[in-house]
């Protein structure tokens, strides 16, 4: 009898942590304008797969005008290889394979009208996509764009703007990845005074270290000399620590500015 009770015991604790296990794990998603715009927060992405977690990136654009480096000229043929690099970087980091939306560009390049309505398409596209990945937690760009890139603050600006428009704040709990002043960066203006942080993620060394590979992914993006600078970057930062804050707006009605 005592045998039996202690079997029955052990069965069910070990149920009961599996069942804890599972609830712990979160579905996070990541909204980018174009291929490779993850690799800005790469390593918390991977640490957060290597739990358990589902990951989920959206990539808005397919990043076919994104010529700084390659001699590939702009259009779809450079499109197709951005959006394999972007597989090519989920799946070194052990997440699930980018979602692709095909948005021509969120910028006026194209053209205000043209603008208007690639934004309209985007924005319709989130608004079904997002339900249905159900995410537990969604990061993207804050007003800053991770580096004043138009297209990164746009789509910042339209997640949140959606999250306002369907009442999905806190639904949907939103987080935008911020930088210490001083911090080197690809733009050194971008950063956010500190007590405005209020999450802190640590990754180790090994999330780096998938990180750093899967950059070298995109090697139309990036030269030679430039992959070796940014794994140098990372590795010189041993404090391992990406901050975010979270997107939070106070309810109720006033009758007038306090």
């Amino acid at each position: 009898m005592y045998y039996k009770l202690l079997l029955v015991l052990l069965i069910f604790s070990s149920f009961f942590c599996d069942a804890q296990n599972a609830v712990k794990k979160k579905t996070i998603l990541f909204i980018g304008a174009h291929p490779d715009d993850e690799t800005a927060i790469s390593e918390v992405l991977t640490k957060y797969g290597r739990l358990g977690n589902k990951v989920f990136i959206i990539v808005a654009t397919d990043g076919k005008g994104g010529t700084r480096v390659t001699k590939i000229p702009d259009g779809d043929s450079l499109g197709v290889l951005r959006r394999t690099e972007s597989i090519c970087g989920c799946k070194t980091l052990g997440i699930e394979p980018p979602i692709f939306f095909g948005i021509e560009r969120l910028d006026t390049k194209i053209g205000t009208g043209n603008y208007f309505k690639e934004h309209q398409r985007f924005m319709d596209s989130l608004r079904v996509r997002i339900p249905l990945i159900n995410p537990d937690i969604i990061i993207t760009a804050g007003p800053d764009g991770d580096t004043h890139h138009s297209e990164h603050i746009v789509v910042g600006a339209t997640v949140t703007e959606l999250l306002l428009a369907e009442g999905w704040v806190e639904r949907y709990p939103l987080y935008h990845f911020a930088w210490k002043k001083g911090v080197e960066s690809v733009d050194p203006g971008s950063y956010m005074d500190e007590q405005y942080f209020n999450v802190k993620i640590s990754y180790t060394d090994e999330d780096e270290r998938k990180a750093i590979e899967a950059l070298h992914c995109y090697v139309t993006q990036y030269t030679q000399e430039e992959f070796k600078e940014e794994e140098d970057r990372k590795l010189k930062d041993t404090t391992n620590t990406i901050y975010f804050r979270k997107f939070v707006v106070m309810k109720g009605l006033k009758n007038d500015f306090e």
